[in-house]
């Protein structure tokens, strides 16, 4: 199903909101975002390893937080 801009817009906005609500009202970086650190910590309680199981090098947290920078438009 091919999403419209709007809810693109919607989808980020939302997870903005939850992504500060999560990490204890976070909002340090450019467009009110959670910080590194705040969102790291909340990947790591959530269960995100640090690093792959089967591709050491692989640093999933790196890969999350990246993706998260890309869709604030910032990479």
């Amino acid at each position: 199903m091919k999403q419209t801009k709007i809810d693109t817009e919607r989808a980020r906005a939302s997870l903005k909101r939850w992504l500060v609500k999560y990490t204890h009202g976070c909002t340090v970086n450019n467009g009110g975002y959670p910080c590194a650190t705040c969102t790291i910590d909340l990947l790591v309680k959530l269960g995100v390893k640090e690093d792959g199981e089967r591709n050491k090098p692989i640093d999933r947290i790196n890969e999350v937080w990246r993706g998260f920078l890309q869709m604030r438009g910032e990479q």
